[in-house]
């Protein structure tokens, strides 16, 4: 099933105008991208862009800041997992936030498998180790899924395009800083284009929310051995304008003959009696 995904090809060998190039004539293929998408019913965003002027102009017609299609969409929410629904303000993403996804990738699966099955495409720039079949496990629908491989280019320059109109935007930034200036002109794209752009791993100033997870127990390792069924997860939700939440939720594999992972609520005593330490005896 991995391989149903759309593959952007290689743009290792190209030069800067062509790597551009090919990013726009691909994403232009994409059918029914943003402006066909889904979108929940509620006005009210799920979280406030960092900057407030971009509200602002939501709402008080200023077309320099954004145009009407754009601006109504700015308004409409991104659903994500349990996890994030639970500790988000209200239970998902406004378009235009930008954001940072650290710690386990059960988290990032999660928010790339609950957007595609809604309807939403999503790039996967830098990302070589993600895993499309545990997408595909959630539920999660990979013809929705573009893979990019910067190659030796700056993966931002990718990010920066594809802002333009897929509706979830996830990018590398090699565990770097990235410059204030550089990170100001890509949030105010996207806050433009009424996207989500996240970063995975290094730090980019003006940010509007964090979220990390760690793992604190596994099931299914009974006395040190067994199969793993599930593992539980610790995630905080911190950013502007929100109190940081904390929460464990469980995710467990299916039983023989089902199909699915699903979200609950951690039970604390599982998790204290079988905690991270004891995964170490199971391998």
């Amino acid at each position: 099933m991995a391989g149903t995904a759309d593959t952007i090809p290689d743009l290792t060998n190209l030069d800067k105008a062509a790597q551009l190039a090919a990013l726009r004539r691909s994403m232009a293929a994409i059918p029914g991208r943003r402006d066909h998408a889904p979108t929940d019913s509620d006005d009210s965003p799920a979280f406030a862009p960092s900057q407030p002027n971009a509200q602002a102009a939501a709402t008080d017609g200023d077309e320099r800041a954004l145009s009407g299609p754009v601006r109504s969409r700015t308004l409409k929410n991104l659903p994500v997992p349990m996890p994030l629904s639970e500790l988000l303000p209200r239970g998902a993403l406004a378009r235009g936030t930008a954001l940072s996804i650290t710690g386990a990738g059960s988290i990032l699966v999660g928010l790339v498998a609950t957007a595609t099955v809604a309807g939403h495409h999503v790039a996967l720039i830098g990302q070589p180790k993600f895993g499309l079949l545990a997408v595909h496990e959630h539920g999660g629908d990979l013809s929705k899924v573009a893979l990019i491989d910067p190659g030796q280019a700056d993966p931002l320059d990718a990010a920066n395009i594809c802002i333009d109109g897929i509706d979830l935007v996830i990018s590398t930034v090699h565990g770097r800083d990235v410059p204030p200036t550089r990170a100001r002109a890509l949030l105010a794209r996207n806050r433009t284009h009424a996207g989500i752009f996240a970063i995975t791993d290094g730090r980019m100033p003006g940010l509007d929310l964090t979220i990390s997870s760690r793992p604190v127990g596994y099931g299914g390792i009974e006395q040190g051995r067994g199969r793993i069924r599930s593992i539980t997860l610790e995630t905080t939700v911190h950013g502007r304008g929100i109190t940081q939440r904390t929460g464990r939720y469980t995710l467990t594999a299916p039983m023989f003959g089902k199909h699915g992972l699903r979200w609950a609520p951690a039970v604390t005593d599982a998790v204290a009696e079988h905690g991270p330490h004891r995964l170490a005896v199971a391998q």
